[in-house]
């Protein structure tokens, strides 16, 4: 932005009228930055809701899992055997199971544990208004129902899973489980955010219509976020709201304050200047800008925001005699074993063996036995399918007994876990490759424990002190390493490092200068358990940045030295998520860091083409997407699409900063989404990228020949952070735009060039 050079005379009006634009402009950011921390808000109730939503469906799958192994007591005449073992041992194994019941003809005869529970036994549940419509739904289903959350007979409010048990095809009965509604809270994990969110739980009661709430209400919270639980009763709706301390607001009177400080104060100041000579107009000039400048990047930085679940786990279950020949299987389990193991189809009464390849067969028999001796267990394993892959499973192994408490058949639960191994076998590789760039990083990047002693450093740090043997350096203190003057900041900042605050400092070692950064490393408690220090050696960017100030170069140098600084931030911030990342153990939280670190690369190639073009107010259009298109595609590939190949059309035209960091946003997503869900056997995989402008209009079409969206999933009503960031840059963007989702993904989107900033201009 430049400011022009007023004449002589009018000074008060043209004061007032730079005011009422700083004024302006304050406003507008003061109200940005509020409505996207309002919106980071509801982002983060759906990620906790998601998370929730998560544990709730895995406690009742386990449920699940209790009640079928207790429904096979159950003998062809109809008999119950050992009962109360086999229900010691399925509470023992299931975490989430309080009671087990067994109701033969809708009345309670079976109830483990029997302490506590005696009010129970005899219950008619098929007689008693207020349970007999849910018993007939069980019933009906032929499967599971989840009835409540109800108060029980003996007390207390819970969860009760229902299934039908026949014997020569006739209904002999129900085999239940009851989860405590306390139970039910504790796994999900509700309480952990009992700090910042509040929670509520609810359901249509089936027999009067109306919705109950079975968590306690906060009148008059409103619910900002709600979603619906997939059980087999039918929908629960968990709700969710933020109800920590909201800054937003007021951080947004805080910059309205502070642009009205700045506008009064830049308005008094540029009154006097317009008084001065030309040399001190210029010179406010310069700073105007420079505010301008400052106000703009800050908006930048605040839009840089960071911001489960799949339906119950597909089970193989399938029960063996003592000769390893099947008494019964699932479909799940038939086509798990037609898909991996053999063609041959398989029947009750074949061994199992015949459908295993050797190497299976001697893993498999040893757990087989372990069950027929009597052992409940649970183990993983690893087996190789017919094409000599590896496959993993998480199974489960529980013997069946007869009615004299001889073991007679075992049954066995299996779950494919195949892809979270290989996810987590990737993740160790990545983990590996970070610690081979922190190694061989031209940064030095060294590691202090809680007492100050170094306890590690890369190459590059050794070469920096002049140190040779690293035994040298490991386990002495800073001021050992720079002397009691310098280490005196040091070590002062190191304290605030302590406190989990990031530092920074600058300091000087035989007459060279270095800068280092503080990074709190901390654990899963959010406990600080060592400090990381990045060093560089400044001396010659210093010696530089002394010249500049001395010589006053032109705006232009200015200008490039923000970019890159902010690419150098961007950078840092960057390595710093790469390194918090691998102290996480949970996939999904790596995932989606792995997603900010692509943004903020986005963004940072802006920056870095800026700084490398004589133009500073716009970049290349063409060579800023060449070079992020190929960035994502190397490292997409490297993950193992290795064969997807880039068709790009982009006309050679230049676009201000707002227009090409939204777009370098947008396509990292969709890339990324491409590389990840896309693509799956077709041997021909491609994207499309095409870039056309008309005048002022610009058409960009991105499409891939992938699979489309899943069904369910709708571009138009974003559900994900990825889809929501799109749409949040076509906003941006001002922008029209159709997609299409079937039969592979294509989305075609025109914006208009706005003067904001330096102008575009296509070349």
């Amino acid at each position: 932005m430049r400011l022009r050079t007023f004449k002589k005379g009018h000074p008060g009006l043209y004061s007032v009228i730079v005011g009422v634009i700083i004024l302006a402009v304050g406003m507008i950011i003061a109200w940005q930055r509020y409505s996207v921390e309002e919106q980071e808000r509801v982002r983060e109730v759906s990620k906790v809701l998601e998370i929730i939503e998560q544990r709730i469906e895995e406690t009742i799958n386990e449920s699940y899992s209790a009640a079928l192994l207790l429904a096979l007591t159950v003998g062809d005449n109809g008999e119950v055997r050992n009962f109360e073992k086999i229900a010691s041992n399925l509470v023992k194994n299931h975490k989430s199971v309080d009671v087990l019941e067994l109701v033969p003809d809708g009345v309670i005869e079976y109830v483990y544990p029997l302490e506590g529970n005696e009010s129970v036994l005899g219950y008619d549940i098929l007689n008693d208004p207020k349970t007999r419509q849910e018993v007939l739904l069980a019933e009906e289903s032929n499967f599971i129902y989840f009835a409540g959350p109800l108060e029980l007979k003996q007390g207390g409010l819970a969860v009760i899973g229902r299934i039908p048990v026949y014997v020569e095809d006739e209904l002999w009965g129900f085999s239940a489980v009851i989860l405590y509604m306390e139970t039910l809270i504790k796994r999900s994990g509700i309480n952990d955010y009992a700090d910042r969110f509040h929670f509520q739980l609810s359901k249509i009661n089936p027999n009067t219509g109306k919705e109950e709430f079975f968590l306690p209400e906060e009148d008059p919270i409103k619910y900002k976020i709600s979603d619906t639980l997939d059980l087999p009763e039918g929908d629960w709706k968990l709700s969710g709201t933020y109800v920590g301390p909201n800054y937003a607001l007021y951080n947004y009177y805080v910059l309205i304050g502070v642009s009205i400080f700045l506008s009064i104060l830049i308005s008094y100041f540029f009154y006097g200047i317009l008084r001065q000579p030309e040399e001190l107009r210029s010179k406010l000039e310069e700073r105007t800008r420079e505010l301008f400048e400052s106000k703009e990047e800050f908006r930048k930085n605040s839009e840089l925001l960071q911001s489960v679940l799949e339906s119950p786990k597909r089970l193989s279950i399938f029960s063996l005699d003592k000769n390893y020949r099947y008494l019964a299987f699932n479909t799940y389990h038939e086509q798990s074993i037609n898909d991996t193991m053999t063609t041959k189809s398989i029947r009750i009464g074949d061994s199992i063996f015949d459908s295993l390849n050797e190497s299976s067969r001697s893993v498999l028999k040893e757990c087989y036995d372990r069950a027929f001796n009597g052992e409940s267990f649970e183990q993983e394993l690893e087996l190789l399918d017919r094409n000599g892959d590896l496959m993993y499973w998480q199974n489960w192994f529980s013997p069946i007994y007869k009615n004299d408490g001889e073991v007679m058949g075992i049954t066995v639960i299996s779950n494919e876990i195949t892809s979270r191994i290989m996810m987590e076998k990737e993740l160790e590789k990545k983990e590996n490759r970070h610690k081979a760039l922190i190694t061989h990083s031209p940064i030095c990047i060294h590691e202090i424990n809680l007492e100050g002693e170094l306890i590690s450093i890369n190459d590059a740090g050794l070469r920096m002190f002049g140190i040779e043997d690293i035994n040298d350096f490991l386990g002495i203190t800073y001021p050992q390493l720079l002397g009691e003057e310098q280490s005196v900041g040091v070590l002062k900042l190191f304290d605030e490092a302590l406190e989990g605050k990031d530092s920074e400092f600058e300091f000087e070692v035989n007459e060279r200068n270095f800068i280092s950064s503080f990074v709190p490393i901390f654990n899963e408690n959010k406990e600080v358990i060592r400090v990381m220090g990045m060093t560089q050696d400044i001396t010659e960017r210093k010696k530089n940045a002394e010249t500049i100030e001395r010589s006053l170069q032109e705006k232009t140098t200015l200008l490039s030295e923000i970019h890159h600084r902010v690419k150098n931030n961007l950078a840092i911030v960057s390595g710093l998520l790469e390194l918090q990342k691998n102290e996480l153990n949970d996939e999904r939280l790596s995932e989606y860091l792995d997603q900010s670190i692509g943004r903020i690369i986005s963004i940072a190639m802006v920056h870095e083409l800026m700084y490398q073009t004589h133009d500073l107010s716009s970049v290349n259009v063409r060579s800023y997407l060449e070079m992020l298109l190929d960035a994502i595609g190397s490292t997409m590939q490297a993950g193992g699409n290795d064969n997807v190949q880039f068709e790009m059309d982009i006309a050679e035209y230049k676009l201000n900063i707002n227009e090409a960091i939204p777009i370098g946003l947008m396509l990292n997503e969709l890339v990324t989404n491409s590389f990840k869900y896309a693509f799956t056997d077709q041997p021909d995989k491609k994207i499309l990228v095409s870039v056309k402008g008309v005048g002022d209009e610009v058409t960009i079409t991105y499409r891939d020949n992938g699979s489309g969206f899943p069904e369910g999933v709708d571009f138009n009503t974003p559900r994900n952070l990825g889809l929501t960031l799109v749409h949040a840059q076509l906003q941006q963007l001002d922008a029209t735009y159709q997609a299409e989702t079937e039969n592979g993904f294509y989305l075609q989107f025109t914006f208009t060039i706005k003067g904001i900033g330096p102008h575009s201009s296509f070349g």
